[in-house]
C-alpha cells in the first residue's frame, strides 16, 4: 500500500542540476539535451531552488533578456523537498497542497540525524540531493492525483431509490444523494458501506484463487510491513461495485482505474464513495471513486466509467411481488 512505499523506492536518482550562476539559456538546453522537464539548481552543491519547462512556458518565454539571466534570479526558492523515508501519499499531499509538479528528495546530512519530516523548506545547508519525484512517477503509483472530493453535506440532498439488487443484509448501509431519484446526473453521490470480515476475506480468496498469505496466515503477515493480515486490495474495490449497483438504472462497468493507497484491516467497516463527475454521453458516465476505513483514511482512489441502462422490465415485476 502506498503509505507504506517511502520516496527513495520510486524516485529518479538521476537528478539534472545546474548551479546558481549557470544561464537561463544553458539550463534551457541542458533540459532538452536531457530530456527532463526541470532542473534542479545548487549552490556550492546544495539544492536551493528548481526551474521547470512550466517556468519557460508560461513566464521566462516573455522576457527579452533570458540570454544574461542567472538561475538564481529567475528559480522557485525556497525550494520545497521530501525525505527518503516520506512515503508516495505524503509527496502527493504535498504536491496537491502546494500545486507543484517536481519534489526533490533530500537527505539530511547532520550527523546523527534521523528525521523522517515529510516535507520541509530547504536552505543552502539543509542536506544532499538524492533523487527527485514528478507527477509522472507518482502517476505509475497515484494516477488520481488531482481528485479533490467535496464533502458528503455539500452534495445534493439525499433521495431513497428503487436498486436491483437481490438482497440486503444487516449491516450494510447505503445513502444515495441526487437531483432526481430515478435518473442520474453529473453532482449525484452514491455511498455503500459495511464491515469486510475474516470470513469475507477467506471466501475471496476461496472464490478468486488468491490464497496469498498475507490475507490469510496471521503469522506470515506480522513479519511483513503491514504487521497484520490486510484486506485483499480488488476486496477493498469492490465495495465500490457495490455502491455502483445501487445507483438508479442498471449500473455496467466499462472500467475501473484505482490507486491503493493505505492497507485495509480486516475487521473494518469500509465505505465507498462515488461521485459523477462527467458525463460522456449515451448513458455512459465518468465516476470519482473512493474508499474510506473506519478512521475516514483514504485506503483507495481512483475513477471508472459506467454504462447506465434502464432497469428490465421483470425488475419492477420482481419489486412489486417483494412489496406485496
Amino acid at each position: 500500500m502506498h503509505e507504506t512505499i517511502p520516496a527513495s523506492e520510486i524516485m529518479v536518482t538521476d537528478v539534472v542540476t545546474a548551479s546558481a550562476d549557470a544561464s537561463v539559456s544553458d539550463a534551457a538546453t541542458l533540459m532538452d539535451d536531457e530530456r527532463v522537464s526541470s532542473v534542479v539548481v545548487t549552490r556550492d552543491g546544495a539544492p536551493v531552488g528548481i526551474v521547470t519547462e512550466g517556468d519557460f512556458a508560461t513566464t521566462l518565454c516573455e522576457r527579452s533578456d533570458v540570454g544574461n539571466l542567472e538561475l538564481a534570479d529567475v528559480m522557485s526558492a525556497p525550494l520545497e523537498t521530501v525525505s527518503p523515508d516520506s512515503s508516495v501519499v505524503d509527496a502527493v499531499s504535498l504536491l496537491r497542497a502546494d500545486g507543484i509538479e517536481h519534489l526533490p528528495v533530500v537527505a539530511d546530512s547532520r550527523k546523527g540525524s534521523t528525521e523522517t519530516t515529510a516535507s520541509r523548506t530547504t536552505n543552502d545547508d539543509d542536506g544532499e540531493l538524492v533523487g527527485i519525484l514528478t507527477t509522472t512517477e507518482l502517476s505509475y503509483f497515484v494516477p488520481h492525483l488531482l481528485h479533490r472530493s467535496r464533502k458528503l453535506e455539500d452534495r445534493p440532498p439525499r433521495r431513497q431509490v428503487r436498486t436491483d439488487t437481490e438482497y440486503e443484509r444487516d449491516g450494510w448501509e447505503f445513502e444515495y444523494r441526487g437531483a432526481d431519484e430515478s435518473t442520474v446526473s453529473v453532482g449525484d453521490v452514491a455511498r455503500f458501506s459495511k464491515e469486510i470480515s475474516a470470513e469475507d476475506v477467506e471466501a475471496f480468496a476461496d472464490a478468486t484463487g488468491d490464497t496469498n498469505r498475507l490475507h490469510l496466515d496471521a503469522a506470515y503477515a506480522a513479519e511483513t510491513r503491514f504487521g497484520e493480515r490486510i484486506v485483499h486490495g480488488v476486496l477493498a474495490n469492490g465495495i465500490i461495485s457495490a455502491a455502483l449497483a445501487r445507483l438508479p438504472g442498471l449500473t455496467i462497468y466499462l472500467s475501473q482505474e484505482s490507486s491503493f493507497l493505505a492497507p485495509l484491516s480486516i475487521g473494518e467497516r469500509a465505505t465507498a464513495i462515488c461521485e459523477i463527475t462527467e458525463d460522456l454521453g449515451e448513458s455512459k458516465y465518468r465516476i470519482e471513486t473512493t474508499v474510506l476505513d473506519a478512521d475516514e483514511t483514504t485506503v483507495l482512489e481512483g475513477d471508472a466509467v459506467v454504462l447506465i441502462d434502464e432497469l428490465p422490465p421483470g425488475s419492477a415485476l420482481k419489486a412489486e411481488a417483494a412489496d406485496g
